[in-house]
């Protein structure tokens, strides 16, 4: 019995498979076609086993459809723009891009993402993944850029994209903003401020008996506690969730910003967690994705705390 050599065989039959363009997607045909919107992936350095698992699971869908008679739309393709490749650009040349010339640094970003691209190829190949090579595009093509672009003036002719001001994710780093799928959550120990926000008006001595409600020679307040003191510039207004024993003397009542002598309403809002801190929340615009969407509820403007 022959010794079985599978590296030789994937080989001679990934070859014949290619020659036969069984993958291929026949634009001639009468077939009903299935197309896939294939999510590019980053050409930032070779394949790894969370790329295999993901895009074969892409590959059962076109298997099985092409076994049921489809026309299978599956092309081959990279997103070579973006933060992961030039950071990896600027950790592999020990510098970064402001330290070369802007034309000079994007030659050498697009130089290792086509080296990438060729090794990825080939790995999606030995993977036995059926996607149609004659299908290619790469995001930093001048063709994809400009059928981007066009994509995003009719989407605003149509009234569907429009400019405004929003929160970002910002990199002091890169300088540059980064989409969620970019950020990382860690949890960290850090330190929690009680904040004493005062009362505009004067208050009835009897509400002294709720916790987090004090007096001083200043007047009566309500205490906050946040791990996020430096965003009090940006304090819109402040929130009690509705079950909470303070809400029917507290909504409506009006507090002073420390330090800014902003004045804030209350509210009450059911995404407020009573058991953190004193149950009573700051509300900033530029705070974290709760905060976001509460400025979108209340239509909050937004007030940077923090500049460049």
């Amino acid at each position: 019995m022959k010794t079985y050599d599978q590296k030789a065989l994937e080989k001679k039959w990934q070859k014949r498979w290619q020659e036969m363009k069984i993958y291929h997607f026949d634009f001639n045909s009468k077939k009903k076609p299935y197309s896939i919107d294939v999510p590019p992936r980053y050409a930032s350095g070779p394949l790894h086993a969370g790329h295999a698992v993901h895009y074969t699971h892409i590959d059962f869908a076109a298997r099985y459809k092409r076994m049921r008679g489809f026309n299978v739309f599956f092309p081959l393709c990279f997103d070579v723009n973006g933060i992961p490749i030039e950071e990896r650009v600027e950790r592999q040349l020990g510098i970064t891009r402001k330290d070369i010339d802007r034309h000079e640094f994007t030659k050498l970003c697009s130089e290792f993402a086509n080296k990438n691209i060729k090794t990825m190829t080939n790995q999606f190949i030995v993977l036995g993944e059926s996607m149609d090579p004659s299908i290619y595009y790469q995001t930093d093509a001048e063709y994809y850029r400009r059928l981007t672009q066009i994509s995003f003036i009719e989407l605003y002719e149509k009234g569907l994209i429009y400019k405004g001001e929003f929160p970002v994710n910002w990199c002091p780093r890169c300088m540059t903003a980064m989409a969620d799928a970019e950020v990382t959550y860690t949890n960290r120990q850090t330190k929690l401020n009680t904040i004493k926000f005062y009362f505009k008006e004067k208050q009835p001595d009897q509400i002294l008996k709720y916790h987090g409600i004090g007096k001083d020679d200043h007047g009566m307040y309500v205490e906050i506690a946040t791990t996020r003191p430096e965003m009090l510039p940006s304090c819109q207004i402040v929130a009690v969730h509705p079950t909470d024993e303070r809400a029917p003397w507290l909504v409506d009542q009006i507090l002073i910003v420390p330090l800014f002598n902003k004045e804030v309403k209350i509210v009450e809002d059911e995404a407020v967690d009573p058991e953190f801190g004193s149950g009573i929340v700051m509300i900033c615009t530029v705070g974290d994705k709760e905060d976001l969407n509460w400025v979108f509820k209340y239509k909050l403007p937004i007030e940077m705390s923090i500049d460049e």
